[in-house]
């Protein structure tokens, strides 16, 4: 069958043969490109380190172990050498294994904060796109109040509140939490943001004829949340809990660097705060700018590829 059609017309004694344009165009997927698979290079490395830990080469020499050599020759710092292809600190401390083991810490709080938001936030947020009426009233003014708190002083106050101390020096202590604590405080904050990102999400799909085909065989609200919406909900989700991934990580190192981190573990943030003063950046510069060079390079690969997918799902979804 030809693509085109010929009409038959009469002009000034003339015959003219009319093409009829193809009615759809292929739609054409642009490749994700080298940048992309570059950070997904890199966030793979990143996830590796904080997967292996200790047990990887690179990371077997404890970080907290300082050598008597480097005591004794006044060499307490380095920058970069074989022994220590990221350099030490100021205490000897081996940067490569430093950060290594500051990744797990990193990727747990990141990753541990969106699923917890997503589990909360995302289903109380499809239940109040589809049901809509009083339901969505409630739960819509609930996150409103959530987010009118400022998040710093309310991560503060779940840490506070977490902590096991009762005086005050105990709650000082307790801000310097355990990964867990930091997890859920920054969970908690999470949920009404990612509220309202499943629920707008979900509202675009309750009207489509699939999900009222569904409701209206009889199938019931659970099934047809289950069935019909999450499937096209979670990817739009995983999208932006990327992007979110990369935010949380930029606050955990901001509050690390402030005192306000995972205690005695080691964090990227705690580490750009070892190399922050004037001294430290004279002396070796690698202390403060190697963690800061991993942190952009993690958020900035989470962010590129939660915002390729996110262009990539919203292509599909028009040609739907």
């Amino acid at each position: 069958m030809s693509a085109t059609a010929s009409f038959p017309s009469s002009v000034g004694g003339t015959q003219a043969v009319v093409a009829a344009e193809p009615i759809l165009a292929k739609r054409v997927r642009k490749p994700f490109g080298v940048p992309f698979w570059f950070a997904l290079s890199w966030l793979g490395f990143v996830i590796v380190c904080a997967v292996g830990g200790r047990h990887l080469p690179w990371a077997k020499k404890d970080p907290d172990y300082i050598t008597s050599a480097l005591i004794n020759d006044g060499k307490w710092m380095k920058t970069f050498s074989l022994s220590h292809p990221l350099g030490t600190d100021q205490n000897g401390n081996d940067w490569l294994a430093a950060a290594t083991l500051g990744a797990r810490n990193s990727m747990i709080i990141a990753f541990a904060t969106v699923i917890f938001g997503f589990l909360l936030g995302g289903g109380l947020g499809m239940i109040a796109g589809y049901t809509g009426g009083k339901v969505d009233t409630f739960l819509s003014f609930l996150s409103t109040v959530l987010l009118s708190f400022p998040p710093l002083l309310f991560i503060i106050l779940l840490l506070t509140i977490l902590s096991t101390g009762n005086n005050a020096a105990g709650a000082a202590q307790g801000l310097q939490s355990t990964v867990w604590k930091f997890s859920l405080s920054f969970g908690i904050l999470s949920i009404p943001t990612l509220f309202r990102i499943v629920r707008a999400s979900t509202m675009q799909f309750a009207g489509r004829e699939f999900v009222i085909a569904a409701g209206a065989m009889g199938a019931k609200r659970s099934r047809v949340l289950m069935r019909e919406i999450l499937p096209n909900v979670v990817k739009p989700m995983v999208a932006f809990g990327l992007v979110a991934a990369g935010g949380v990580m930029v606050v955990e190192g901001a509050l690390s660097y402030l005192g306000i981190g995972v205690g005695d573990s080691w964090a990227w943030g705690k580490m750009i705060a070892t190399g922050s003063g004037i001294t430290m950046l004279q002396k070796g510069p690698n202390v403060a700018f190697v963690p800061i060079i991993i942190l952009f390079m993690t958020v900035l690969s989470f962010n590129f590829i939660g915002d390729r997918l996110r262009e990539r799902l919203e292509v599909k979804q028009a040609g739907i």
